[in-house]
């Protein structure tokens, strides 16, 4: 109760946010034309995949497919919400994007430059710009240092602030984030849950960053406390320009905070929009489920939610064609042979599924699955005939195998006559 009190105390308003917001506010060198008019952050069909299982000589044989053709843009200043069910993906692609994963597959690319195929040494001067807020605040905060080392240790590695004015700086980062002076020589396990996810912040925000991906910084926190930490978020997006890649399951959050909307399943990117386009004008069949299960705090309405059948595939074994299709109301035959086309159905509206082909899709989707259905032909009569010629096979041996026995069977009695006779 008195951590929560504290926590409540320590909610600075916003006035008082923004006093002390041009000390952070970060440096950038200088910039050409073409990377200030280039988006912050572009993905071109991301993969990561996790080896599962290997042949006796080592090599890979199953993977996991995490994260598997996700493509996106985020332009400065925004904020970009990723929602989906557990083990879609979201954290995965967010790490990646990092690089705290290794890249299978896919480009990343920041402010106009790829970075995905950069030497570790090389992409480490570009860590300070781009940043995580984990999930969990008590996993990834080190019990072993203090406030002022958790937050200041990174900025004092990359040069951010010299060792003469690094109490100064932290004291006003952790003045920004809503943490009090007298924090800084305390240890974690002193704080509540909303403190921490501060001290997480404020030890991304030390680094001057652009891009800071968070991962649902507010899951672990009650109902008035992530209120306070999504204000904070959105107000110092404001004033120090930052770049917001959002990710949650709570789409009331996401719906408040972001700027436009992806939605994920089993690794892929199935709908992307404007904020306005995904939740007012909702395309993909599995979005308008994810968002009939959206409580209306209203006992009076009625809710008309749309319950989907069966579980989500698994990730190391995904079903042939739409990923959706075997949960999917509206499956087509096409569905279970052809994976859609991540397209733009709209002007800034992109979706992943064949209720929205043209003629001209549907005209070469029908070749496609022509085709496939003759090379199904094709491996069901070469396994007809390697079944007939295996069968042909065992009766010839047995044919040859049948006089020998019947040789043995004839000299046998022949032996037992014989015997009798010596007898």
């Amino acid at each position: 109760m008195q951590a929560e009190n504290a926590e409540q105390q320590n909610a600075l308003p916003n006035d008082v946010v923004e006093e002390k917001t041009d000390v952070a506010a970060p440096t950038p060198a200088e910039e050409t034309a073409e990377e200030l008019n280039a988006p912050l952050l572009e993905v071109k069909n991301l993969k990561k995949y996790f080896v599962v299982d290997k042949t006796l000589l080592g090599k890979p044989c199953a993977f996991l497919k995490a994260v598997d053709g996700v493509s996106f843009k985020l332009e400065r200043g925004k904020t970009l919400g990723i929602v989906g069910e557990s083990g879609c993906g979201k954290t995965t692609m967010g790490r990646t994007i990092l690089r705290l994963y290794d890249i299978t597959d896919g480009e990343i690319w920041f402010k106009g430059r790829e970075v995905s195929r950069l030497k570790p040494r090389e992409f480490n001067k570009l860590r300070p710009h781009m940043q995580m807020i984990f999930q969990d605040p008590y996993a990834s905060l080190s019990p072993r240092l203090t406030v002022g080392e958790i937050i200041g240790e990174a900025a004092l590695e990359h040069g951010i602030v010299d060792k003469a004015h690094y109490r100064e700086y932290i004291l006003q980062i952790m003045k920004m984030c809503g943490l009090q002076p007298h924090y800084f020589e305390r240890y974690p396990h002193e704080f509540s849950g909303g403190q921490r996810q501060r001290i997480c912040i404020a030890r991304a925000l030390a680094l001057k960053p652009e891009l800071v991906i968070c991962d649902e910084p507010v899951s672990a926190l009650d109902v008035s406390i992530q209120a306070q930490i999504i204000n904070m978020l959105k107000d110092l997006q404001k004033s120090l320009q930052l770049t917001y890649v959002f990710i949650s399951h709570d789409l009331s959050v996401v719906k408040h905070i972001s700027d436009s909307v992806g939605v994920m399943y089993l690794g892929s990117m199935v709908e992307y929009g404007v904020k306005s386009d995904i939740f007012e004008h909702t395309l993909h069949p599995y979005t308008k489920a994810l968002f009939s299960a959206v409580p209306v705090p209203n006992p009076h309405v009625k809710m008309n939610r749309i319950i989907l059948k069966g579980d989500i595939p698994s990730p190391v074994n995904p079903p042939a064609g739409c990923k959706f299709h075997t949960r999917c109301e509206y499956c087509m035959d096409i569905c279970e042979d052809i994976p859609p086309e991540y397209r733009e159905v709209e002007e800034g509206h992109y979706c992943a599924c064949h209720l929205y082909n043209s003629p001209e899709d549907n005209l070469k989707y029908k070749e496609q699955m022509e085709e496939l259905l003759r090379k199904k032909r094709e491996e069901d009569q070469k396994k007809l005939e390697k079944s007939l010629k295996y069968r042909l096979f065992k009766a010839d041996k047995k044919k040859e195998s049948a006089p020998d026995e019947n040789k043995a069977e004839a000299e046998s009695p022949k032996e037992e006559k014989n015997g009798e006779e010596e007898a």
